[in-house]
C-alpha cells in the first residue's frame, strides 16, 4: 500500500511538471518528508536578470484583499535570490515585493519593487514544489487594480501613449476593463510607461477589453488630469486572442473634462 501511495504522488508530480509547474519529490529513500516537499520555490531577479536579496514572497489564499494586508504565508529570498513557500496542496495567488525602507509591512509606495507571475493563482499538488519565477519591476506610483499588473506573457495589448503634445507620457498606465464602465477601478493594468511611451499590457486570457490611459490607477479622473480613452473600433474595445500581443496604436492623454 506504502508503495503505490509513494508511486502515485511520484506519477503527479511528473505529470504536473510536463506543464512546468512542479518538480519531482526526491527518491523514496529522502528522508525528507512529503510535508517538507510540498510548497513553492524558485529566484527573484532586478529588472537587469540579477539575485534581488531581502525580497519577501507573499501567498494569499484568495485575492478579495487585492493582494495587500497580511498574507497567509511569506518568505524571504536569500543571499542567491533564492525562496521557498511551506505551504500545503492548493491554489495561492502569488506576489513578490522589496520596499525600498525595508521591512515586510506597510502599503506598497513609488520606490519600492515588485512582481507578479505569468499566472495567478498557481497550484501546488501534494508532494511536490511548483516552481515560480520572478522579476522586480521599480514602482514609478502607487498602484492599486482589482486584479493585478502582470510583468510578463503572452497575451495582451502593446502601444504608446501620449500627451496633448504628442511626448511620451513616461509614468502613464494603459488600463483595460471588462466592460465601458470607466469609472471603477481597472481589472487589469500595464507597468508604467518608458521613455519613448510604450507599453505592454498583459492578460491572463483572450477577450474583449475596453482601453483607457491616465497617469494613476486609482479613483475618479478628477479636472485636468491627465486622462485618455482608445479610439478603436467596436467603441475602444478590441478583442484579442490567445497568444497574441495586439498593437492597439497610440492613445492620447488630454486634460479630462468632466
Amino acid at each position: 500500500m506504502e508503495k503505490m501511495a509513494r508511486l502515485l504522488v511520484f506519477l503527479i508530480c511528473v505529470l504536473t511538471q510536463a506543464f512546468g509547474a512542479c518538480t519531482p519529490a526526491p527518491a523514496p529513500h529522502s528522508p525528507a518528508s512529503p510535508r517538507d516537499l510540498t510548497g513553492i520555490a524558485g529566484q527573484v531577479t532586478n529588472q537587469h536578470g540579477q539575485p534581488s536579496t531581502e525580497v519577501y514572497v507573499y501567498a494569499y489564499r484568495s485575492r478579495r484583499s487585492n493582494l495587500r494586508g497580511p498574507a497567509d504565508f511569506e518568505a524571504r529570498t536569500d543571499s542567491t535570490g533564492t525562496y521557498f513557500l511551506d505551504v500545503i496542496a492548493g491554489e495561492y495567488y502569488l506576489v513578490a515585493r522589496m520596499r525600498r525602507e525595508g521591512g515586510n509591512a506597510g502599503p506598497p509606495l513609488p520606490g519600492d519593487a515588485w512582481g507578479m507571475p505569468v499566472t495567478n493563482p498557481v497550484k501546488v499538488e501534494n508532494g511536490c514544489t511548483s516552481r515560480v519565477d520572478f522579476q522586480l519591476q521599480t514602482m514609478v506610483r502607487s498602484m492599486v487594480m482589482r486584479e493585478g499588473a502582470l510583468s510578463s506573457g503572452a497575451t495582451g495589448f502593446t502601444g504608446r501613449i501620449l500627451d496633448d503634445r504628442g511626448q511620451p507620457a513616461v509614468g502613464a498606465f494603459a488600463l483595460a476593463y471588462r466592460d465601458h464602465n470607466f469609472h471603477r477601478m481597472p481589472d487589469f493594468t500595464s507597468l508604467p510607461v518608458n521613455a519613448d511611451g510604450r507599453f505592454t499590457l498583459y492578460l491572463p486570457e483572450p477577450g474583449s477589453y475596453c482601453l483607457a490611459a491616465r497617469t494613476r490607477t486609482r479613483g475618479q479622473p478628477v479636472a485636468n488630469e491627465p486622462y485618455g480613452v482608445l479610439e478603436f473600433e467596436n467603441g475602444g474595445c478590441p478583442r484579442v486572442e490567445n497568444g497574441q500581443l495586439l498593437e492597439i496604436g497610440t492613445i492620447v492623454l488630454k486634460p479630462y473634462r468632466r
